[in-house]
């Protein structure tokens, strides 16, 4: 996390990979190359999110690596093992999960994350973006159980994070009321 006093609370991943790390949605940050170099060489970086450009340019050119689309991952022997799962294709929002089966482990960049703006209830560990409420991506992420859910905003979610994913997606559009409150409440304490 590039500051967590940030209001969005803005996420990069970094994915250990066959010779180094794929890094999505990267946002700069100090210390972000001493990061990825304990991981291994940067051998590629993607965007999960069309509207996420973050520094994804300024983070590839620095190290060499080339930007990859994540439906190129599944041609590149390096990224093997990596599904995507498409969440959204329209025109103001393209985004597009990955899924790491063998580690159980779940790529999500906007359409859930941890931070207040995507939570509804006290003690919830994940949420679904307020706009993601009104048509969320069931078919792409129902019957995945992860371990661990990384997100673009905020913490991830480390340890059964399958049991707060399928709660996230089973009632989102009744639940935007209290979303609403929750998000009110919370901008209201920051102040």
């Amino acid at each position: 996390m590039a500051d967590p006093s940030e209001r969005m609370q803005r996420a990069s991943v970094a994915l250990a990979v066959e010779g180094g790390c794929l890094v999505c949605d990267p946002v700069d940050a100090d210390g972000l190359d001493e990061l990825l170099a304990g991981i291994g060489p940067v051998l590629g970086v993607c965007r999960l999110l069309d509207r996420h450009g973050r520094d994804s340019a300024d983070l590839a050119a620095r190290h060499g690596a080339p930007f990859v689309e994540p439906s190129e991952l599944g041609s590149t022997p390096a990224f093997a093992g990596i599904e995507t799962r498409v969440l959204y294709r329209a025109r103001r929002w393209n985004e597009t999960a990955l899924w790491l089966p063998g580690r159980r482990l779940l790529v999500v960049a906007e359409a859930v994350g941890t931070i207040p703006f995507f939570l509804t209830r006290p003690g919830d560990r994940l949420g679904m973006h307020m706009l993601a409420r009104f048509r969320p991506p069931r078919k792409a992420l129902d019957g995945l159980d992860p371990d661990t859910i990384a997100v673009g905003h905020g913490a991830p979610v480390i340890g059964h994070a399958g049991p707060e994913l399928a709660r996230a997606l089973q009632r989102p559009r009744l639940e935007i009321p209290l979303a609403l409150r929750t998000l009110f409440s919370a901008s209201r304490r920051k102040r």
